[in-house]
């Protein structure tokens, strides 16, 4: 079925309400219509979406979709259900490997990661994507799985793809062969990169680092990790990355690898997380200090403006937050959330009153008591936000709430 947005459904409505009569109007018109519109109108055909399996044992539709667009750029997104077979998808991948000209996005989401590999290797296999500029693969991040994707693989498939912009590929087993990489592809139109699920025992830091640095438009980066790494030694390449503006790193303490390794001085938003989403527990101890990383973004990346901490419980008490807090160290930090940190009112106590910070937002912080609250409020000024949430150890009275309401905006949530 092809998929129709509203403007669509009103057309079609509205010429079967001009060309019916007062009686019912009938399910033939409607087809009629319906028929006529879609075959004046090709772009009706460019979002093809395979996620049923009489999708994959039948051709019949995806040859429609692919007629019918004609020469138009088409989108195409694969839902591999779980009743599919892995030697069922060779059919409508043999179909699609001669339209890659075509390609305007191609996403997969599939229950294990041998069917991306599977995609990668009968469509994507040395095929140019002239018009690509969003690629996702996405795989369940406890997914078992019997191959390995290497990032040799990786960069042959969609070859050359000048325009892509979005890159998003399951880390589980991202690795590097032995023999190293000796080309890496071009992207000069890429700015969002994400590596999701990265298993950080034996990450392959160099070959990551060499793959950022081909990158220099790169504006986003996400870096999902779990376990811990054993890597203990930095290389001393450093990637210069003078577009990056976000990052977002999993798993921080061994997430920090990549960190140590990117210059990024335009970088203005990093969220580090050392929550284990799909285990449901903390991380634990890191095997990279946090405060080095903070200590190395207070170096390389002095125009930060936003700063998240989640689950860094780990942190030594008061250096690190004297790092974030003391006006120099980020001199243009201006909004700092934490959540599931261990910041004390020590902490708060010492935050300097000359710092560019305008908003701090606590959730689930139980080391935090309250009693440096409202002395921090007095050092801020009218427009400063203050928000408090699940902070289930917070001995605050009302007479104090108040009277922090009334020096800055203060908001507290159960």
């Amino acid at each position: 079925m092809v998929h129709l947005n509203l403007d669509v459904l009103s057309e079609i409505f509205a010429a079967v309400v001009h060309t019916g009569s007062s009686s019912l109007l009938t399910l033939r018109l409607v087809n009629n219509v319906w028929y006529e519109i879609t075959e004046r109108n090709p772009r009706l055909w460019t979002r093809l979406l395979l996620n049923r399996k009489f999708h994959f044992t039948n051709l019949k539709y995806t040859q429609l979709h692919l007629q019918k667009s004609r020469s138009f750029p088409i989108d195409i997104h694969i839902a591999v259900p779980n009743d599919v077979a892995l030697s069922e998808i060779r059919g409508v991948s043999n179909l699609l490997r001669n339209h890659t000209s075509r390609f305007r996005s191609f996403k997969v989401d599939a229950p294990i990661r041998d069917y991306v590999d599977g995609f990668l290797f009968l469509i994507a296999r040395r095929q140019p994507a002239p018009l690509l500029e969003s690629l996702e693969l996405r795989v369940p991040q406890l997914a078992y799985t019997i191959t390995v994707l290497t990032l040799e693989f990786l960069f042959t498939s969609f070859t050359p793809a000048p325009r892509l912009a979005r890159l998003e590929i399951p880390g589980l087993s991202l690795v590097l062969s032995g023999v190293g990489i000796k080309y890496y592809p071009k992207y000069p139109n890429m700015t969002s990169l994400v590596i999701d699920g990265m298993s950080l025992d034996y990450v392959p830091i160099q070959g990551i680092i060499s793959f950022l640095s081909s990158i220099p438009s790169l504006q986003h980066f996400v870096y999902k990790g779990h376990g811990e790494s054993r890597t203990t030694v930095r290389d001393p390449y450093i990637a210069y990355m003078p577009n990056l503006r976000s990052v977002d790193v999993t798993a921080p303490g061994a997430g920090g690898n990549v960190l140590y390794h990117i210059d990024a001085p335009a970088l203005t938003d990093v969220r580090l997380d050392g929550f284990h989403n799909w285990h449901g527990v903390p991380e634990g101890n890191p095997s990279e200090s946090l405060r080095d990383i903070i200590l190395l973004l207070s170096v390389h990346s002095r125009n930060l403006r936003r700063l998240t901490l989640e689950y860094t419980a780990y942190l030594e008490i008061p250096c690190d937050f004297e790092i974030i807090f003391d006006g120099i160290s980020f001199p243009h930090l201006e909004e700092v959330y934490l959540n599931a940190t261990d910041i004390t009112d020590r902490a708060l106590r010492n935050a300097k009153s000359h710092s560019s910070l305008r908003k701090l937002e606590l959730l689930n912080c139980i080391m935090l008591r309250g009693s440096s609250l409202l002395e921090f409020a007095q050092r801020r000024d009218r427009d400063f936000h203050l928000s408090l949430r699940g902070c289930r150890k917070l001995k605050i009275t009302q007479q104090d709430m108040d009277t922090i309401s009334e020096l800055i905006k203060f908001k507290k949530l159960h």
